[in-house]
Order: C-alpha cells, then structure tokens, then sequence
C-alpha cells in the first residue's frame, strides 16, 4: 500500500551570511539554505537547525514542505531536493529546496518499505531476499508518495515474489521501473546455507590439494 503523504511547514528568513562566513550561522543553530526552481529566482536563507532536522526526519525528500519566508510570508509549495552533512558529525550543514509548480508532473525515486511477516520465513523454510529498495515514480507534487509498502504477509512459500508490477499505487501515480523487476522473493533455506558454505568447500578442497604435492628437487 501507498503511505499516506502529508505537508509539513517550514519557516525561513532571508540570509546575509554568505560562503565561508556560514559558519557563523551553524554556531548560532542556523543552517545556511537556497531556495530555487518554479517561479523563483535562486535566493539564499537560513533556516532553524532543530526544526529543519524535525521537518527532514519526517518529510524526507519526497514530502511537499510549505515554506514561508518569515512567519507572515506566503507559502510556498517546495520539496528538500538536496542536502549536506558533516561527514564526521553526520549533521546537516546545507539544504536545498526546489519549488515546485502543481501542475506539472515531476519524476523521482521513491522508497519501498517492506511491511509485515512472510508465513514461509516465521516456519524457518526460507529467508526473505529484499532485492529492490526503490522505484522511479512520476506524479504531479501534491500525489508524490514519501514511500511504497510492500506487504510480504502474502509470501508463502519458497521460490514466492513480489515484482515491481505488483506494487499498489493510487490513480495519478505512475510507476517507472520495469514491471518485472523483482523486489522481494522468498529463497529457500538450504541455498543460502550451501551458498555460504561452498566457498569455505573449495578453500578446504584446495589447502588439501596444496598438502598433498611435492615440489621436484
């Protein structure tokens, strides 16, 4: 099933601070920004650092974000197109958001979320291989979906999968990638454990081998 979308807010100022300086920003818990895309030239602004990383955790980049230039500004329709870390902290340093027109379809990678329990992999007679983790979707912006389920609870057996033309998606929404890609498929147990153990098999076999000649003097 389709997860249910919603639209978060954001508030945002204009921003002075520019380049090497943003750092002064960061150490008062502001996060240098640019907003661009439909209808709006590239324009520089910081936003709260606690409150983009609250609106990021939930919305992700697929999520329509009304963003108001301070608290009184008209909102506008925008998605987190992209962002920066810290590569050490792994905390947000800059974000870019991209403006959106309604009426135009945009297309995106959308996430696919496994959902529920496979009856053959609770009876231990297989294990569940999550092959694809996400799909192109094109969609106006308000029908983006954040994320696909994927409900396995139907996987019953081994050799049992879940293709790209299976996923559920609601009217409006068009999903990209090949129908036939697999996305989740029961293997039966035994596979995964002589896959495993094979290349232990031929390392054994070898070693043997290895033991077992001579060298000519």
């Amino acid at each position: 099933m389709p997860t249910e979308h919603k639209t978060y807010e954001l508030v945002v100022k204009p921003r002075v601070i520019i380049g090497k300086d943003s750092k002064k920003l960061r150490r008062e818990h502001r996060l240098p920004a640019v907003v661009y895309g439909f209808g709006v030239e590239p324009t520089p602004v910081e936003v709260d650092q606690k409150e983009m990383e609250r609106v990021y955790l939930h919305a992700g980049s697929n999520a329509l974000i009304d963003l108001k230039m301070g608290d009184d500004g008209q909102p506008r329709k925008v998605f987190i197109h992209e962002v920066q870390r810290n590569p050490v902290s792994h905390s947000l340093i800059h974000i870019d958001f991209l403006a959106v027109n309604l009426r135009q379809e945009i297309t995106t990678a959308v996430t696919l979320v496994l959902v529920g329990e496979s009856p053959a992999v609770a009876r231990k007679e297989g294990v569940l291989l999550h092959a694809l983790d996400h799909v192109q979707v094109r969609a106006l912006p308000s029908d983006m979906l954040p994320s696909i389920e994927v409900d396995v609870s139907g996987l019953d057996e081994v050799d049992q999968a879940i293709h790209v033309s299976d996923l559920k998606v609601p009217s409006g929404v068009e999903v990209l990638t090949p129908g036939d890609e697999l996305v989740a498929k029961i293997t039966a147990l035994r596979a995964v454990v002589e896959e495993v153990e094979a290349p232990e098999a031929g390392v054994e076999a070898g070693e043997a081998a290895e033991a077992g000649s001579t060298t000519p003097e």
